[in-house]
């Protein structure tokens, strides 16, 4: 009787974990996937913050021009549009997120992915005029599309929880 008790809770231990670990795996791997579809305020770009926030997570399709560094920052790096060093998006540890136009400018957007500031790397000073934003970002995912276009759907759709879970982020 007792063997049966504790063969019980031990199998119903291991099915939790498991379960508990797989919804964990598809959140993160299927992160852009559910960004696409969630609700969030304008202004807020869940999508190009997911890319590369769980750049080690998602699926990194290997496409002619684009590249992707791990170490350190989460970085996508586009060489497809002719420039010499390419674009480049990164997620930075202190939550912020770096977005390198390959023509000298580089901007940093918060963890809301607002504009914060633009430095052009040429003369090594910030940037006093105004700055179209949503041009900013359309340029932004220009260069990530490849990888948000390679994004598989989930085999068990778990956006209910993304939401859930990422209700304060996006809003």
């Amino acid at each position: 009787m007792l063997k049966k008790v504790v063969l019980s809770v031990f199998i119903g231990f291991i099915l939790i974990v498991l379960g508990v670990g797989y919804g964990f795996f598809n959140l993160k791997s299927n992160s852009v996937y559910y960004a696409q579809r969630t609700p969030h305020k304008a202004g807020v770009e869940p999508v190009l913050m997911e890319v590369t926030r769980n750049l080690d997570w998602i699926y990194t399709p290997d496409i002619k021009g684009i590249k992707y560094d791990y170490d350190g920052y989460r970085n996508i790096y586009n060489n497809k549009y002719g420039r010499d060093e390419g674009a480049n998006f990164a997620y930075l540890f202190s939550e912020e997120y770096s977005y390198d136009d390959g023509n000298f400018s580089l901007y940093t957007f918060d963890k809301r992915f607002k504009l914060i500031s633009v430095w052009n790397q040429k003369t090594l000073k910030s940037f006093s005029e105004p700055v179209d934003v949503s041009a900013v970002k359309r340029d932004i995912y220009r260069v990530v599309q490849p990888v948000i276009d390679a994004q598989p759907e989930p085999l068990i759709n778990l956006q209910w929880i993304y939401d859930w879970v990422n209700k304060d982020r996006f809003n």
